[in-house]
């Protein structure tokens, strides 16, 4: 390619250092790569013929595709259905090489039952100054929440270690969204905390899982109004170190919930605790022998309409580490119909993906996130029915639907 030189316009330099400064400012911040650019959305499964589904496990659907990502890549998403055929998918997409957990909140949705999705759309931009580590969405009435947990932006903070909780609302469906004040010292409470588990009612209030890094605790927030939220205590940690968390109203007790939260436990489960005063308190953590964990990543657990559990989770294994190639490289679910035990770990998803490899790999952190799907959750859109939101490869976002509406019977 010929060089061109091009003469200095001396006059207009002081212009040019001004929009330079302010292009800086006001702009996200780039990888070296641009921002992936949202036409790379697909409404078709980009999975060769290797991968493999449960048979309740239907209608699987690329979401979004980011193969040009030069930091943590498409991560983390969250789904809500606001009916059978209409639903939402939000997701952080990480573009600054180096830097973990962390980057800004794109959406996509749905008016067809998943058939096809609209082109993404910037929830949360990655700023100089801003970046988000994750996002919950959470359907009541006809209003949508999104909850982002923001982090510092900036090269001391490359793990998106947040502290301020920024929440969002759609009233159409997720569509368009507008900011959503908390107030005051609700605020300055949620600051710091990480939400991971989709809100839910009991009784009167609302009631939204927490959980912290360090020592991990985990709890609930509650409110009555959606703006004002308590802090209740921690479930005592009980040697299970706990994780991500998710909550669900008991199958056995109305007025009970239960939290079930991934763990570093010493048998390798999931760790389970109750609450009889609506979140205020809860008894300490167990490890609970039906639902493996091995801290591999966030599990997925819920109760639905018919009254069934349902828990969805990557299998691991004693020792199993981010090197090890079937670490985070199957989806597996289990079902706990009301009054019954828990059904045998089935597979789920498996999905085999000809994606090129991340740039800059093997040095960046992203690179580990080869064949994996992990990062699951799910939300019902009709009895035992389930759209299920995950991450493949750490490049896609993908979506199919569940049934489990059979074995309730």
């Amino acid at each position: 390619m010929a060089v061109v030189t091009r003469r200095r316009a001396w006059s207009a330099l002081p212009i040019v250092l001004v929009l330079a400064v302010l292009t800086g400012l006001l702009l996200p911040r780039l990888a070296t790569a641009s921002t992936p650019d949202p036409a790379s959305a697909s409404t078709n499964a980009v999975t060769s013929t290797a991968s493999t589904y449960a048979n309740n496990f239907t209608n699987v659907t690329d979401v979004y595709t980011d193969t040009a990502s030069h930091g943590d890549g498409t991560r983390v998403p969250d789904i809500v259905s606001t009916s059978a055929d209409h639903a939402v998918v939000a997701w952080r997409e990480g573009i600054v090489p180096g830097h973990v957990d962390q980057g800004y909140i794109r959406y996509s949705y749905t008016t067809d039952g998943g058939k096809s999705w609209s082109q993404p759309q910037v929830l949360a931009q990655e700023t100089t100054t801003f970046t988000y580590n994750d996002v919950v969405l959470y359907h009541t009435g006809n209003q949508v929440f999104a909850y982002l947990d923001r982090a510092k932006a900036g090269g001391a903070n490359k793990t998106g270690t947040p502290d301020t909780l920024v929440v969002k609302r759609s009233t159409d469906e997720g569509h368009s969204w507008e900011s959503y004040a908390l107030d005051t010292d609700s605020q300055t409470t949620m600051n710091g905390l990480i939400i991971s588990g989709h809100p839910l009612q009991s009784g009167s209030n609302y009631v939204i899982p927490y959980w912290k890094g360090g020592p991990r605790p985990n709890g609930v927030l509650t409110s009555a109004d959606l703006k004002t939220w308590t802090l209740g205590k921690a479930a005592e940690n009980n040697g299970t170190v706990p994780g991500e968390n998710q909550i669900a109203v008991s199958q056995d007790n109305a007025q009970e919930l239960v939290m079930v939260a991934r763990a570093k436990s010493p048998g390798g489960n999931a760790a389970t605790a109750t609450s009889e005063d609506g979140g205020k308190t809860w008894s300490a953590f167990a490890e609970d022998p039906n639902l493996p964990s091995y801290d591999v990543a966030k599990d997925f657990f819920t109760k639905d309409s018919d009254g069934q559990y349902l828990y969805i989770y990557n299998p691991g294994r004693a020792g199993i580490t981010s090197a090890d190639p079937d670490y985070r490289d199957q989806l597996f679910y289990k079902v706990k119909p009301q009054g019954k035990p828990w059904s045998a770990a089935a597979p789920l998803i498996d999905t085999v993906l000809n994606d090129p490899a991340q740039p800059g790999c093997p040095s960046q952190p992203q690179c580990n996130g080869a064949g994996w799907d992990t990062y699951p959750m799910a939300d019902e859109y009709a009895p035992g029915k389930f759209y299920v939101v995950w991450e493949a490869d750490t490049m896609h976002i993908m979506v199919g639907k569940l049934d489990i509406s059979g074995t309730a019977d």
